[in-house]
């Protein structure tokens, strides 16, 4: 089983060896991960099963089999849950007839606040994500960004020891991708885990210290991001090279970098194939390869480091 940073404290969402089918489709297979405060970012492409983890972890469906628990002891239908998770979805569906006010104080009354406190404590939050002046605005006047920073002040507005945001940064500009940002290491410094979907591996470095990768139902890996980034960038990536004499080229990679395979076009003598399972050391060895031969290199393309091709070797590892 994954488990993050302090190995002795009590986690905050434990999946131990669950499975979540939908008929006959498998849409989350054998996951066992241990999740701890801080901010996670749940990465893997469309379709990776990044939705079904957050359902899973959030309570609102149950495993087929193995277990979820929060807290090191509470279970899904534990009253004790329902004020400490929060969940943020990528569902744009909102009741559009309701004002920005009308939705935001009806979900906090819906949590069990005092009329009072719901209504002071959205305005707080829709002043900060820049929403005042359209808090008497319909939800159907509003632009998908502004309508994703309602939801996320929603997400916001009462603590959790548990948020979980699917693809929280999409529709938003820069500046409000900062703000929701702040929001984030906010709840995680007063002991929240806080996990945020994506697809994009760039989007989630920048927010996160510690990253869940998830590839067709499948947890590929789990852990602190440099450990992550390491294991993604050497996984083996291929190199096409289009140049005056591959085998003369051919010849001094091997003999200068830890190459795996070399493949020389049948079709002709003029485009080399390569593959390393270190990719730095055979970008670094490429230049000094060219020099000693002689070779004139055209074209140089690459295979295998695409966020999709990385994930599926590493999932090729796990099976």
């Amino acid at each position: 089983m994954a488990t993050f940073a302090h190995p002795t404290a009590r986690p905050v969402v434990a999946f131990q060896r669950v499975t979540r089918a939908f008929g006959s489709r498998v849409a989350l297979l054998d996951c066992s991960v241990e999740l701890q405060p801080g901010v996670v970012g749940l990465l893997g492409p469309n379709g990776a099963g990044k939705t079904t983890w957050l359902n899973l972890a959030a309570g609102l469906v149950a495993p087929s089999s193995g277990q979820v628990r929060w807290l090191g002891e509470l279970g899904r239908r534990d009253p004790g849950l329902d004020n400490r998770v929060n969940l943020c979805t990528d569902n744009d569906q909102m009741p559009r007839r309701l004002t920005v006010m009308q939705w935001l104080t009806g979900m906090l009354r819906l949590s069990g606040c005092p009329a009072s406190y719901a209504w002071q404590r959205a305005g707080q939050m829709l002043d900060r994500l820049g929403l005042d002046a359209k808090k008497d605005a319909k939800l159907e006047t509003l632009s998908r960004g502004q309508r994703q920073r309602v939801k996320i002040a929603q997400a916001f507005a009462l603590p959790a020891t548990l948020l979980l945001l699917d693809e929280p940064l999409n529709a938003l500009d820069p500046v409000w991708r900062r703000e929701v940002a702040a929001l984030m290491h906010e709840a995680a410094s007063a002991g929240a885990c806080v996990v945020v979907s994506s697809h994009i591996l760039e989007e989630v470095e920048a927010l996160a210290s510690h990253l869940v990768l998830l590839f067709k139902g499948r947890l590929v890996a789990a852990g602190h991001q440099e450990d992550i980034r390491d294991l993604l960038h050497n996984q083996a990536t291929l190199l096409k090279i289009s140049c005056s004499d591959a085998r003369s080229l051919a010849r001094e990679l091997l003999a200068k970098a830890p190459v795996t395979l070399v493949r020389v076009d049948s079709a002709g003598n003029d485009v080399l194939t390569v593959q390393a399972a270190d990719a730095e050391a055979l970008c670094r060895a490429l230049p000094h390869a060219v020099l000693a031969s002689g070779v004139a290199v055209e074209r140089v393309d690459t295979q295998g480091d695409d966020l999709v091709s990385l994930f599926a070797a590493l999932a090729a590892e796990v099976r």
